[in-house]
């Protein structure tokens, strides 16, 4: 067996240019009746980060499966994912780790970490968290919309549990869209954006606050709405809060969420490419009125769409 040969880039998404530095490390790999030898790892990412970004970490070579994580310098985990494998030619592959940073991340130093599957440290580099300002609002609900919310109900809790579990699965062959991502209904006007950070005003004249991770898209009952990118649907059917839904898998560890409408027209276990259509804008569940509340989760961990848009693998030829 020869020595794993590395370079281990780090691309951030962001609708902002990023300022990219990298660092080098060292991974000693030893194989049974060969010579411990040591191979050179570069790590290329951007100075800083912000809480709600999607992180793509970058494996070029022949690896085995690997770990990347961001923690503080304490050693607090921050983000955590597994690497999984790209083919971009019959010839040529690389493997690559998709990170989300929860929009509850604290500001401060960071350090990302190329872990072995035995635990071993391979290569760090500093990263800063930088701070990043979301917007209050206040919601008024109707006295049938805070029993919907205040009301305690099983079904409610084990539609929250199956829906945390399936969108924080690691499929490491799931690998359907590599290009950008569209909008999922024409862009109009948005009610509620990411990480705001919201109280609702329940009708009894109860408070309870909340973060909004994803993006609430006004339009008219009845348009439709598409796949922002291709992948598999996992989830299409009904539930209490959050009304007609559906979820795609588009990359291990990355999907696309789609709640409130008011048809569904995929079934789960359906392939659906992108700019499909999947349902229609309604208000079902938990909605004042008709939007679309479009959400993008990686690792179970909601980020921001608008920086998922143009694409997670899209800069790889870099």
């Amino acid at each position: 067996m020869r020595p794993l040969q590395l370079t281990v880039a780090i691309l951030l998404v962001f609708l902002r240019p990023p300022a990219l530095s990298s660092q080098s490390g060292t991974w000693s790999s030893m194989a049974p009746g060969t010579d411990n030898s040591q191979s050179t790892i570069q790590i290329l990412a951007p100075e800083s980060v912000q809480p709600g970004d999607p992180v793509v970490v970058a494996l070029l070579g022949e690896t085995t499966s690997l770990v990347v994580t961001i923690r503080t310098e304490s050693g607090e985990l921050v983000a955590r994912g597994s690497t999984f494998f790209l083919a971009l030619t019959p010839q040529f592959r690389i493997s690559c780790a998709i990170l989300g940073l929860a929009t509850t991340t604290l500001p401060g130093q960071c350090l990302v970490e190329v872990v072995s599957q035995a635990g071993d440290l391979i290569a760090t580099r500093s990263l800063m968290v930088e701070s990043r300002e979301f917007r209050s609002e206040e919601i008024a609900l109707s006295s049938s919309l805070s029993d919907l919310r205040e009301s305690e109900d099983p079904r409610k809790t084990d539609e929250a549990r199956l829906l945390q579990a399936i969108t924080a699965e690691f499929n490491n062959q799931a690998v359907y869209h590599t290009g950008p991502y569209v909008w999922p209904i024409p862009l109009t006007r948005r009610t509620s954006l990411f990480g705001d950070r919201r109280t609702y005003l329940y009708a009894d004249g109860e408070r309870a606050g909340t973060i909004h991770e994803g993006l609430d898209l006004a339009a008219p009952t009845g348009t439709p709405v598409v796949a922002s990118g291709s992948g598999l649907v996992r989830f299409s059917d009904s539930r209490i809060v959050t009304g007609k839904t559906v979820v795609i898998e588009h990359l291990p560890g990355v999907f696309s969420v789609y709640y409130h409408m008011d048809t569904l027209s995929v079934t789960g276990g359906e392939l659906v490419g992108v700019g499909q259509t999947i349902g229609t804008v309604g208000a079902t569940g938990l909605a004042t009125g008709p939007h679309l509340h479009w959400e993008f989760r990686i690792g179970g961990v909601r980020v921001d769409p608008e920086h998922v848009l143009p694409g997670l693998l899209v800069d790889f030829d870099r």
